[in-house]
């Protein structure tokens, strides 16, 4: 296959739209399979996973190809849960079109929202499929009218529905001017009819629109239009093509996946319409200097190739997920990793249906496969001639929008524990793990519960470890309101040489954010300066632990303005305690308050929920900062203490049926309520006894 007869298709959207059983029936389609799978039975190609098949749903990103009209089209099948988006981010990366699946009930959905914007910040080709027109209520119209209200007149439709509902077999083709009339008995296969008589006048105004949005973007075609030329078929087919695959417009297009309505037309309008690698821009990337490089596919440049995912096989070990962008990649190869400064010896290459793997010699720039025991390389690393380096532009994965704490059940995993969370991540990069050493915990984070979850079940099943999970501590901090002031004379005599520090310090308020500030005021050398630096140090350790919770003491003013020493017993460790002695004492007589971490808070919606979601964000003690319309979603912008954000991501897919998402970053710390301080001291008084 050359570059200019493959396609890759990423098949994504919001989750429970479909997306498995329409790569199933494309697969089917062409053959590869002798029957469909479905969900319920855990028998389809793409979600094979133990935990894909228990819970019903794609957690991984899953690879198939077949061929189609003397075509080979790569399917990267990918999940539709908000917590496995880096999955989708990583597809989106390395495929040429982007398949984006719409349930024909619930229309647009926060899914559909954010893998359009990443599609959009990315130049990729998008085709929109409107699935499940096989369901009762369905209104094919309605939402291609809410696709193009939220994504731009662009939009444009391809096909409609002949008898959408119970019994669907019919679509009408804009390209074709046809009824292409589907099979009933699943096989894919279609027959063409005339548009009948009773959708003979949509089917006219539908053409002509399909027309004019094509002739639109071509300078040639809309010259002969305004001149009234005929238009050729041929030169309106080349004029979609060209459109398409340079992202100037995205069709519509109908399925009912489960019963194999549709699928086959996709697949040929894939083909003939969509965008191979060779239709894309050359890739960018740097050389070993740091310097800017490209890459054009072609079989006569330098190899490089991405990982873009990673996953492991019980009894096969790791497995790359790779995309050749220029040369050819081929066993036996030595190929050059710069991000670890290492080779790698290609022994086997494959491509995959699911988890099928076959033997393959060599992938051809623009395809796509697998290579298996890569040593040193792991997702977004590059791999590449040695002679001509390049390291392609990264992957840019969510940051995480959930935490949580880990320990070990059994005593002496710790070990095995941290082995397994560097893999993990090495195989998903939203999912993240460090240990605190303030909290003293191990934190882990990802993009929702669900992705946490999985964590656990795969150490217990690949590491054989057990863990659980528990709501993570607070860092809260501690400050004061008002100026304080304290002499501390530390003196110690045990025999032979004591200790001698003395110490007058005074602490003021400072401006949040601003920071701890240390001033000396020693007139006379009442306290030689050679101590002033231990008096400091004692100061900085006090502050690690404030006075009400045990937090760290932060956006304080210490100056040391008297004191005295001795001759003999002074020393530095003396001045060191001395200071934070007194140091402590001023925070008892200073108005200590703790602080509690707020984080900014973008939450999307669908309008219907807005209220139910701002009244929960009033109970969590948040402050609603605005709110603005994004399609037919509303973004509400809050701030809410980090305490009261703990499983978030449930509640409010729980609140909104799966169709809500935020986003969170740190903004400020700020007074917690007094009742919120009262318990925060008392547990810690508690603890501390």
């Amino acid at each position: 296959m050359t570059v200019e007869d493959i396609r890759n298709v990423g098949i994504v959207g919001h989750g429970g739209v479909g997306k498995t059983i329409l790569a199933e029936a494309m697969l089917h389609s062409a053959g590869i399979t002798n029957r469909m799978g479905t969900i319920e039975d855990g028998n389809t190609v793409s979600d094979f996973h133990g935990q894909e098949v228990e819970r019903q749903i794609s957690i991984s990103t899953s690879m198939m190809h077949l061929s189609w009209l003397k075509h080979k089209v790569n399917l990267v099948d990918t999940p539709g849960y908000m917590d496995f988006i880096g999955e989708v981010y990583g597809a989106m990366h390395v495929v040429d079109t982007g398949l984006i699946v719409v349930d024909a009930n619930s229309g647009i959905d926060v899914g559909t929202e954010v893998v359009w914007q990443y599609g959009k910040e990315h130049d990729l080709s998008k085709i929109f499929v409107i699935n499940k027109l096989d369901k009762e209520n369905t209104n094919f119209d309605k939402i291609v009218e809410d696709l193009r209200e939220s994504f731009g007149p662009d939009v444009i439709k391809v096909q409609f529905p002949y008898n959408p509902g119970p019994g669907f077999d019919g679509i009408v083709d804009l390209i074709r001017c046809k009824l292409l009339r589907f099979a009933k008995d699943g096989s894919g296969t279609f027959t063409q009819e005339d548009v009948p008589a009773d959708v003979k006048d949509i089917f006219d105004e539908a053409r002509l629109q399909f027309m004019e949005s094509i002739i639109e973007h071509d300078e040639d075609l809309m010259t002969k239009y305004v001149s009234d030329e005929p238009i050729s078929e041929e030169e309106l087919k080349k004029a979609l093509s060209h459109a398409v695959k340079h992202n100037e417009i995205y069709p519509v297009l109908c399925a009912s996946a489960k019963t194999n309505v549709g699928p086959a037309r996709i697949l040929d309008i894939v083909v003939n319409y969509g965008a191979s690698a060779s239709d894309l821009p050359d890739v960018h990337g740097t050389d070993g200097d740091g310097n800017d490089v490209s890459r054009k596919c072609a079989a006569g440049e330098p190899m490089s190739a991405l990982i873009f995912k990673t996953i492991s096989e019980p009894h096969v070990g790791e497995i790359s997920f790779i995309k050749v962008y220029s040369g050819t990649l081929k066993v036996g190869s030595d190929v050059y990793n710069a991000a670890s400064d290492s080779t790698e010896r290609i022994s086997t290459l494959f491509v995959l249906n699911g988890k099928e793997r076959k033997d393959t010699p060599q992938i051809e720039c623009g395809d796509m496969g697998a290579i298996i025991k890569l040593r040193n390389s792991h997702t977004n690393d590059t791999l590449c001639d040695r002679s001509a380096p390049i390291a392609l532009t990264k992957i840019s994965f969510p940051e995480p929008v959930t935490r949580a704490a880990l320990h070990a059940v059994n005593k002496g995993d710790e070990d095995k524990i941290g082995f397994g969370l560097h893999a993990l991540h090495q195989e998903d990069p939203t999912f993240h793990h460090y240990y605190d050493g303030e909290l003293k915990q191990t934190i882990v984070s990802g993009q929702g519960e669900l992705q946490l979850d999985i964590v656990v079940h795969r150490l217990k099943k690949r590491f054989n470890v057990d863990v659980e999970l528990s709501e993570p501590k607070i860092p809260y901090r501690e400050t004061i309101t008002k100026t304080a002031d304290f002499r501390r004379k530390y003196k110690k005599q045990t025999g032979g040489r004591g200790q001698y520090g003395d110490v007058h310090v005074e602490i003021k308020p400072r401006e949040r954010g601003s920071g701890f500030e240390f001033i000396d005021n020693i007139v006379g050398g009442v306290v030689p300066s050679k101590y002033i630096p231990a008096v400091e140090k004692g100061i900085r350790q006090a502050m690690e632990e404030g006075a009400l919770t045990g937090s760290k003491v932060i956006d304080v003013s210490a100056r040391i303005f008297d004191g005295s020493y001795h001759n003999v017993d002074s020393s530095d460790m003396a001045f060191q305690i001395a200071g934070a002695q007194a140091f402590k004492e001023c925070m008892r007589k200073a108005g200590a308050i703790v602080l509690e971490p707020i984080y900014k808070v973008d939450i999307r919606v669908p309008e219907e929920y807005m209220g139910t979601v701002m009244g929960d964000v009033n109970s969590r003690r948040g402050k609603v900062l605005g709110m603005e319309m994004a399609g037919k979603f509303q973004v509400i912008r809050a701030e809410i203490p980090l305490a009261e954000l703990y499983k978030y991501s449930s509640m409010l897919r729980s609140m909104t049926q799966g169709r809500g998402r935020h986003h969170r970053e740190f903004s400020h710390y700020e007074p917690t309520p007094r009742d919120v301080q009262s318990k925060l001291m008392a547990a810690y008084s508690s603890e501390d006894e």
